[in-house]
């Protein structure tokens, strides 16, 4: 299995705890079972998971599965808070025409699933993936993509509350009202706003 499909399981294994409402200190179902579920071989499924236990995100105990790791988010927000607002800002500058579109058309998705949180959590996390791939700089491409098992299980913290899909739709708003307007500085300043809305929501949400 490839590198890039190991993170695409590994991000759905993340995903399955957010779709089930895991929380920190939850167990993982059997991998025999957990593989029947997610329609994968036994060691895809491993390798997937090996990938979760380096970043962190989950912890094996000897002779008693594997659970969902109590991670301090922090550490994640301020690497974010470096790459994220650069992805927005170049995002500004270099996005196509189609970029555009498909920026559109996902905030359109949003609205519509505004109150179904684990797609909002998938809507969420595709967004953000197009501005950094809108930004056209491989390597910073290639750093956020590495962050996206992270990031799920920020939304673990995050996505249930109906308060905080609302707020978070609209700064993402805002955020691609400044790429379509082909503004970097204003678009770097609105992710910046966004990305420390979250941050204040994943400490309420872990106090």
């Amino acid at each position: 299995m490839s590198a890039i499909a190991g993170g695409e399981l590994a991000g759905r294994v993340a995903a399955y705890a957010l779709e089930h409402g895991l929380r920190p200190g939850d167990r993982l179902p059997a991998e025999r079972r957990f593989a029947e579920l997610l329609g994968v071989s036994r060691p895809a499924l491993r390798e997937a998971t090996r990938r979760l236990i380096d970043l962190g995100v989950v912890k094996p105990r000897l002779g008693a599965g594997t659970y969902l790791a109590e991670v301090d988010l922090s550490e994640l927000t301020e690497v974010r808070l470096q790459l994220e607002p650069l992805a927005a800002s170049l995002a500004a500058g270099r996005s196509s025409d189609e970029d555009l579109r498909a920026l559109s058309d996902l905030l359109d998705a949003l609205r519509a699933r505004v109150g179904d949180a684990a797609r909002f959590a998938d809507l969420d996390l595709d967004l953000h993936r197009h501005l950094a791939t809108a930004s056209r700089n491989r390597v910073l491409i290639g750093c956020l993509r590495d962050l996206d098992q992270m990031l799920r299980l920020s939304r673990l913290r995050t996505a249930a509350d109906p308060a905080t899909r609302q707020a978070t739709l609209g700064e993402l708003e805002a955020l691609v009202d400044r790429v379509i307007r082909r503004d970097p500085p204003g678009a770097a300043a609105a992710m910046r706003s966004h990305l420390e809305s979250i941050a204040a929501a994943v400490a309420a949400a872990g106090a």
